[in-house]
């Protein structure tokens, strides 16, 4: 009886409840962190640039590329005792050439093994990487050097140029012309403003085509400069593949060069960098299996900017008025009620909510009234950050107003 009333008392504080809770919490905690350290090993592992190899095979094929991969090969029915067999998974690349990145080479067919040092790895803006030797570096129809070592240092030399010339076009296309055309869009829809308003003739009419011809002249001018870069842009380099195959590309296709197998630890840590910082900060490519993340990840902060800014006021405002201020009474108990029910309800339905009254309707009803010119292109009947983070401020305000009301009263007590 002495040992019963500690133990019964013990169950009535929740005492082993509250270490249960605390248990499963810090193993939910460990399980996120591990699941972390997991992705981001994986993922982070995926810029070090590992080395070349070269694989001669059983059959007389020679491959080469990096390995990605090892796993076991399954022998279903084997007997015990049988030898285990792996295979790799080798990035081959030369996708323009070979058709596909990746191919399986089973270990027991390598007969050979090499990692040649004048194996060379080209990041190209298109078809992904690039695996085998440079033979020549030519500028027009003239060849400037030969062989891996002076071709190496022939690309060297003339690649921060042709990388430097490549930016600035690609800066003139984004800015100088994007900026010249979305002029000349506005300019076409005011004249067909004002034609939907039956004036097709008098002084605005022809201010506004005296504007265009300027801008028109403004864009062959800005054509010429742009055509004046990319005659500067002639220099190419040779590579031949391990299969004899030769791939002429121009420096203006690379976004990153480098043999793999002569980079000391220093240098495949500045290759890292590079790569991880490009992953980051850069646009993606190539159908976004390339180069960076940076507008999904600029989208993904403003979205949640804006849906803070929405929701933050209103759902503490709210909170404070149904606490303190409101009669309570069957009318808040119903707001309530309401309020936990939206907190429940699944995001798709969010979703779907959003698409109908903020896009279509709301974004629709805008085009129609102030955009007609437009039509049917969309201005704002479509989707975009502010009809994201409206929609998502609306998932977001029922927790809001319940987590504030909550705080609120434990402040009384």
């Amino acid at each position: 009886a002495e040992v019963q009333v500690p133990m019964n008392k013990l169950w009535r504080n929740g005492e082993p409840f509250v270490w249960l809770t605390g248990g499963a919490l810090a193993l939910s905690l460990v399980m996120v962190a591990g699941l972390v350290l997991l992705v981001l090993s994986k993922g982070l592992g995926v810029f070090w640039p590992s080395p070349i190899v070269q694989l001669r095979l059983s059959d007389g094929k020679i491959l080469m590329g990096q390995i990605t991969e090892r796993e076991a090969i399954p022998q279903p029915g084997a007997v015990p005792g049988t030898p285990a067999r792996h295979r790799v998974l080798l990035r081959v690349g030369n996708r323009d050439l070979y058709g596909a990145d990746y191919v399986w080479v089973n270990e027991a067919d390598i007969v050979k093994r090499e990692t040649p040092s004048d194996a060379i790895l080209i990041q190209r803006r298109e078809w992904g990487n690039l695996y085998g030797t440079i033979t020549a570096v030519t500028e027009g129809r003239r060849v400037v050097a030969k062989g891996p070592e002076a071709g190496w240092a022939a690309v060297q030399r003339r690649l921060p140029d042709a990388l430097a010339i490549s930016k600035t076009i690609k800066r003139i296309e984004k800015d100088d012309i994007g900026a010249v055309n979305y002029e000349q869009e506005g300019l076409r829809l005011r004249l067909r403003g004002l034609e939907m308003r039956g004036v097709t003739s008098g002084p605005e009419v022809e201010s506004i085509t005296q504007q265009m011809a300027a801008l028109q002249a403004k864009y062959r001018s800005i054509e010429t400069e742009l055509a004046g870069l990319r005659s500067r842009l002639d220099t190419s380099v040779v590579v031949r593949t391990v299969d004899g195959k030769e791939k002429d590309l121009p420096l203006s296709q690379i976004v990153r060069a480098f043999h793999p197998n002569a980079l000391s630890l220093a240098g495949k840590a500045g290759i890292y960098l590079s790569a991880l910082w490009e992953f980051l900060s850069d646009d993606p490519r190539e159908s976004n299996t390339e180069g960076g993340v940076f507008p999904a990840i600029f989208g993904t902060v403003m979205m949640v900017m804006i849906m803070s800014l929405m929701v933050t006021p209103l759902g503490v405002v709210a909170a404070f008025f149904l606490r303190e201020y409101a009669k309570q009474g069957p009318l808040v108990s119903a707001v309530r009620i309401a309020v936990n029910n939206l907190a429940g309800v699944p995001s798709i339905v969010f979703g779907v909510f959003g698409v109908g009254f903020f896009i279509y309707f709301i974004g629709g009803g805008l085009d129609r009234l102030f955009f007609a010119e437009a039509l049917p292109t969309p201005t704002f009947g479509t989707g975009g950050i502010l009809w994201a983070s409206l929609t998502l401020a609306l998932l977001t305000v029922p927790v809001v107003i319940v987590a504030t009301e909550e705080e609120i009263g434990r402040a009384h007590v």
